[in-house]
């Protein structure tokens, strides 16, 4: 079979020990930095994900709370226009009823003067066509 003799087995130690420092230093060692750079831009990534994320949700909550408020504001605004548009109606309409029973007592006044004036020149037509009827059935003039 193989013969193992110490003179070939301890040169083959003695060349694996150099391979091995060999390959830790030139690969091993390189191949790591480069595992352990890549895992601490991976982390720093993640840690700026994670703020970005948070920094988010934060800027939504603001975003929310605004939305909240403008239409709060916006709530408020209407409620006072409609209040202001109520008002100014009411006011229209008591400016109106003034007018309109201004013209109401001015029509009455004007219906009154009327109703006396038919009233006198009634009297007056009663008088004379009392007069004018007793004169012709009495057959005399009566004053």
């Amino acid at each position: 079979m193989l013969g193992l003799t110490p003179h070939l087995v301890v040169p083959a130690i003695f060349l694996v020990l150099i391979l091995m420092a060999s390959l830790n230093s030139l690969l091993f060692r390189p191949i790591l930095k480069v595992l352990d750079d890549r895992k601490g831009i991976i982390e720093g990534a993640a840690r700026d994900a994670g703020k970005a994320v948070e920094n988010m949700e934060k800027l939504n909550e603001e975003y929310a709370h605004a939305l909240q408020e403008a239409k709060r504001d916006a709530k408020v605004a209407f409620n006072q226009a409609h209040d202001a548009a109520l008002a100014k109606e009411k006011e229209i309409l008591t400016e109106a009823r003034k007018k309109v029973e201004k013209i109401i007592d001015r029509g009455m006044g004007e219906l009154e003067k009327s109703v006396d004036a038919a009233k006198s020149e009634l009297e007056d037509s009663v008088k004379t066509l009392s007069l004018e009827i007793s004169s012709k059935i009495l057959g005399r003039t009566l004053s």
